[in-house]
């Protein structure tokens, strides 16, 4: 655990006084938190920093630290040798605590100092002596942090951190007022070493840029140099001025020079000010020994921090000796046995040859030429001028025996070292070579099958045709073969019988020479089904039961049957013959020879109640899939179909309207008449019915009494039976208004008859209609209260009148019509 300074809190009578000398290193953080509890670093650390325009050495020097009231000897971290550059940062590690999760980065220096996490006193001093006392003078630097210290610069000491917390110099360790009070502020702890970014006070940081490139220099003999190559080095912000870069070559294969006449391992460019403009710097490749050679260029100084690198590479080769080399020869393959092939070839090339002569060969099985077209001979000689040297050989391959004639053909001379060409062929009696083709002309027993020859082998075909097996992969050789006649530029055919219907083969192409037997990719078809088929039957429509509609007609269609019989039916409703006037029957079996077949199917309609009969007729039979034929028809009980026809007469009263049935429907018509009313597009049923009894063919009449005069009505033809009533279409009429005065319109009246008066113009009241015979004798009266304006009377005559001349007396107290009217 680390261990924890006890304070001792005491009044301080007065604050010392400290002013930093000069310019220079500050201390920017002090942290002494590091692994305690909550804390995330595991150390305690000072951070340093260079404000100032130049590097700043700090060896000799040390930090030291002393308890917030502490008096006695302050505890000392000695510093290595190491300058610190202009805006760069400097971590001084210190003890660990068993708390915290994360170690610093990378210290530049450690101690081992155990700091108070709330408060203490920490000094930069330029040698490793240790301090005494509460507030020693002459530092480089000197912090108070935590509101107990008794020594620090200023007004007071810096706000007091914590276990997270560090006391940090203000503007990234900038700000320098002599005041750790205003100077420092406690935040999160953020320790910085060397490798940090540098933050460069009041400007920015020195650079230099890089221009240009260096290509690969290439192959280069060894101990002797290239051409130069050149990049441009600038700088900003440079430090030191006046002052230098230095260029440094990679190793002793590369040099550098500021000028391009004096070389070496480095060299520098100077600068005045704090810009240097671009400035070229050149490099050479001098290899010491053979190989690839490369490396970094680093450009450095002026105050970066991070030198520059610009990449270099080259070849170092040895003297030239004499070389033969030669290009692959390409795989002959399998070549029939005393059958040349080729030419193929391959090119030699030389490189600083001496004047002897080139040799190639000799390899079993291979002959060589200089010339495509030229003559081949089992070895080659020819003269070459020495130094560089191409030459392209020609190749035959020509085995006498089946087997590899694999091997390598030797190539020397020029003063090189032998090599050697890999050569690769094969001896070979070689069988055909073949290609499955589709099958076609397939019937449910037969089908041809294709094939072709793509190459006949090292021998004369002897015989060729198809193999073919139900078991799919079959092993060639074990299938049944059927051999062809009818070769023709490589391809042919064979026809296969005897197959069974709906089934699957495999087949492939065969050809045999004396090598053997090739076979082709193995491919397959199926043989069709026995399949019938069936024509559409037009449909019967509705037809009234118990009658019988039709025949109409199908034709059955069937192809690759076996001699089983061919059935048609049963099905409800329907009856089947195989000629249009013969026998009816609920179901038929055919006899049939087998193979393609046709019949025609006579079908009759047969309902026997009011429903659908739509349906399929059964057809099987000859080995072919069943299958249903749809046929449609309706058992119907048809109501009439009626005409409405024209008004014959009317009147104010009554009118004659003619009808005609044009379908009496599918039983007896029981009824039939004229229906109407006052209201337009009235409900068929809803009206009053005049039911006629006078037809005569499909006309009839019907007389409508009781109307009101000057008034529209809507009729309509009906006709009933066992089926429902039929209707016409609704027509209308209107009856003419009453004619003024006082009118009889029977006149004369047949004994018995209907006497019909008006009598317009009339003021409501009680009136009397009397009729009185020639002698003046009352024979008829009948009182009424009359409500309207108007009489409209009928009255039925008694048959006791006998004829002769009558008169019609309607009146009322005030007022007397009359008029004569005869019976006859």
């Amino acid at each position: 655990m680390k261990k924890i300074f006890a304070l001792f809190l005491f009044a301080i009578g007065s604050l010392i006084g400290y002013t930093q000398t000069g310019t220079n290193v500050v201390i920017s953080q002090v942290y002494g938190g590091g692994g305690n509890s909550g804390s995330v670093y595991i150390n305690d650390f000072i951070e340093l920093f260079n404000p100032t325009a130049a590097p700043v050495s700090i060896n000799g020097w040390s930090v030291q630290y002393n308890s917030a009231t502490g008096t006695g000897t302050w505890q000392v971290t000695n510093l290595p040798n190491f300058s610190i550059q202009p805006g760069q940062y400097y971590l001084v590690q210190q003890a660990a605590g068993a708390g915290g999760t994360t170690a610093l980065p990378t210290p530049d220096a450690t101690g081992v100092i155990a700091m108070s996490g709330t408060a203490g006193k920490v000094a930069l001093v330029n040698n490793t002596t240790p301090l005494s006392g509460a507030c020693p003078a002459g530092l480089i630097d000197l912090v108070g942090f935590g509101v107990t210290a008794n020594c620090f610069e200023g007004t007071g000491a810096t706000p007091a951190p914590s276990n997270s917390n560090s006391v940090i110099r203000a503007s990234n360790g900038c700000t320098d007022a002599n005041n750790n009070s205003t100077d420092f502020t406690a935040v999160a702890a953020a320790p910085r070493n060397s490798a940090a970014p540098f933050n460069i006070c009041g400007g920015a940081p020195a650079s230099l840029t890089i221009t240009g490139t260096l290509t690969n220099f290439g192959n280069i003999t060894v101990g002797s140099n290239s051409t130069s190559q050149n990049f441009s080095v600038s700088g900003a912000n440079l430090t030191g001025a006046p002052g230098s870069i230095t260029i440094t070559a990679p190793s002793t294969d590369f040099q550098v020079s500021n000028n391009n006449s004096t070389w070496g391992a480095s060299t520098t460019i100077s600068y005045t000010t704090a810009t240097l403009a671009a400035t070229p710097v050149y490099v050479r490749f001098i290899p010491q020994t053979p190989g690839i050679k490369s490396g970094n260029v680093t450009v450095a100084g002026g105050g970066v921090s991070t030198a520059l690198t610009v990449p270099v590479s080259g070849t170092g080769v040895a003297a030239a000796i004499p070389t033969l080399t030669a290009g692959s020869l390409a795989d002959f393959g399998n070549v029939c046995v005393s059958v040349a092939a080729g030419p193929n070839s391959f090119t030699i090339t030389g490189t600083n040859l001496t004047a002897t002569a080139i040799s190639v060969g000799a390899l079993t099985g291979y002959s060589f030429s200089t010339t495509a077209t030229g003559t081949y001979t089992n070895t080659l000689s020819f003269t070459q001028p020495g130094g560089s040297f191409t030459q392209t050989v020609f190749v035959k391959f020509t085995p006498t025996a089946i087997g590899s004639f694999n091997g390598t053909i030797p190539v020397s001379g020029g003063g090189a070292t032998a090599i050697t060409v890999a050569a690769t062929g094969a001896g070979d009696n070689s069988i055909p070579v073949l290609t499955t083709g589709a099958a076609s002309g397939i019937t449910t027993v037969s089908a041809t099958c294709a094939g072709s020859i793509t190459n006949t082998g090292c021998s004369a075909v002897t015989a060729y045709g198809i193999e073919y097996s139900t078991t799919i992969g079959f092993t060639p050789g074990t299938g049944i073969k059927i051999v062809s006649t009818n070769l023709s530029a490589g391809s042919f055919s064979a026809v296969l019988t005897g197959l069974v219907p709906a089934s699957n083969y495999y087949y492939r192409a065969y050809a045999t020479n004396s090598g053997g037997t090739g076979y082709g990719n193995q491919l397959s078809f199926s043989t069709l089904y026995p399949t019938l088929t069936a024509t559409p039957i037009t449909a019967f429509g509705n037809t009234c039961i118990n009658t019988s509609a039709g025949p109409n007609n199908f034709t059955l269609t069937g192809t690759g049957l076996t001699t089983a019989p061919v059935n048609i039916g049963p099905l409800t409703g329907y009856s089947f013959s195989t000629t249009a006037n013969g026998t009816y029957t609920p179901n038929l079996s055919l006899t049939q020879p087998g193979g393609n077949y046709s019949q025609i199917i006579y079908v009759k309609f047969n309902p026997v109640a009011t429903i659908s009969y739509n349906g399929f007729i059964p057809i099987s039979g000859g080995a072919a899939l069943p299958f249903i034929h749809p046929v449609n028809g309706t058992g119907a009980n048809t109501a009439p179909a009626a005409g409405t026809g024209i008004v014959n007469f009317v009147n104010a009263y009554s009118a004659t309207i003619s009808g005609t049935i044009t379908n009496s429907g599918c039983t007896n018509i029981s009824a039939y008449g004229i229906e109407y009313s006052g209201i337009n597009n009235f409900s068929l049923g809803s009206g009053k019915k005049a039911t006629a009894i006078n037809l005569v063919g499909n006309n009839f009449s019907a007389s409508l009494s009781g109307l009101v005069p000057n008034t529209t009505y809507y009729y309509t033809v009906y006709a009933s039976n066992a089926g429902g009533t039929g209707y016409g279409v609704q027509q209308s009429f209107t009856t003419p208004a009453l004619t003024s005065g006082f009118l009889i319109y029977n006149n004369p009246i047949v004994p018995g008859g209907k006497l019909h008066y008006t009598l317009s113009d009339l003021k409501p009241g009680h009136y009397a209609t009397q009729i009185f015979n020639q002698s003046g004798q009352l024979v008829y009266q009948k009182d009424m209260i009359l409500t309207g304006n108007y009489l409209d009377i009928t009255i039925d005559l008694p048959g006791r009148l006998p004829m002769g001349t009558y008169t019609l007396q309607v009146g009322t107290v005030d007022q007397i019509w009359k008029k004569s009217f005869a019976i006859q």
